[in-house]
C-alpha cells in the first residue's frame, strides 16, 4: 500500500509535469518526527538524477524553506540574477540545472504541508496562468499527499 500511493503519487507527477510543460515537478515534504523541520524533496518527474534526494533544508534556507517559512508562491524568471546570495543557496537548482522556477505551499488548515516546485532549464517567462495552473494541480495532488502523510512511518522508508 505504501509504495502503491508513492508511486500513485510520482505517476502523478509525470502526467502533470508534462500537462504543465515544465521540465522537472517536485514535492518537498518535512521528514523529521520531531518539533524541528526537516524538508526533503521526497517526490519528483523530469530529474536528470536522484541527488535531489539527498538535498536537507530547514525552515527558510532554499527555495523549499524560503516557500515554506512565508507560506507563498515564488516565482523566479532567472535565479543567477534575481535572487539573493549564491546560486549554492538553492540546491535544487544546481542539482537539477534549473534557471526559471514556480513553487508553491501546498496548504492544510492553513499550514504547510509541502512544497509544489515547478523548474525550467531554460530562462522562462512565467506567466500567472502557470502559478493558477500549478495551484489548480496541487489541490488535486493534496489528498493523495494526506494519505501518505498519515501513514507517517512510509518516510523513514522512502528517506533512507
Amino acid at each position: 500500500m505504501k509504495n502503491e500511493l508513492a508511486r500513485e503519487i510520482t505517476d502523478f507527477l509525470i502526467e502533470a509535469r508534462l500537462d504543465l510543460s515544465v521540465d522537472f515537478l517536485s514535492i518537498a515534504m518535512n521528514t523529521s518526527k520531531t518539533s524541528l523541520k526537516e524538508i526533503k524533496w521526497l517526490f519528483a518527474s523530469g530529474n536528470r538524477n536522484n541527488r535531489y534526494q539527498k538535498i536537507v533544508l530547514q525552515v527558510g534556507k532554499g527555495i523549499a524553506g524560503i516557500v515554506w517559512k512565508t507560506g507563498r508562491p515564488m516565482a523566479v524568471t532567472n535565479l543567477k540574477n534575481e535572487m539573493n546570495g549564491t546560486l549554492e543557496e538553492y540546491p535544487i537548482a544546481i542539482t537539477e540545472n534549473l534557471i526559471s522556477i514556480l513553487a508553491i505551499p501546498i496548504l492544510i488548515d492553513q499550514e504547510v504541508m509541502a512544497i509544489f516546485l515547478g523548474g525550467y532549464r531554460k530562462e522562462t517567462q512565467l506567466e500567472k496562468t502557470k502559478l493558477e495552473q500549478l495551484e489548480k494541480i496541487s489541490t488535486e495532488l493534496a489528498p493523495k499527499l494526506i494519505q501518505f502523510i498519515n501513514g507517517k512511518d512510509n518516510l523513514d522508508e522512502l528517506i533512507h
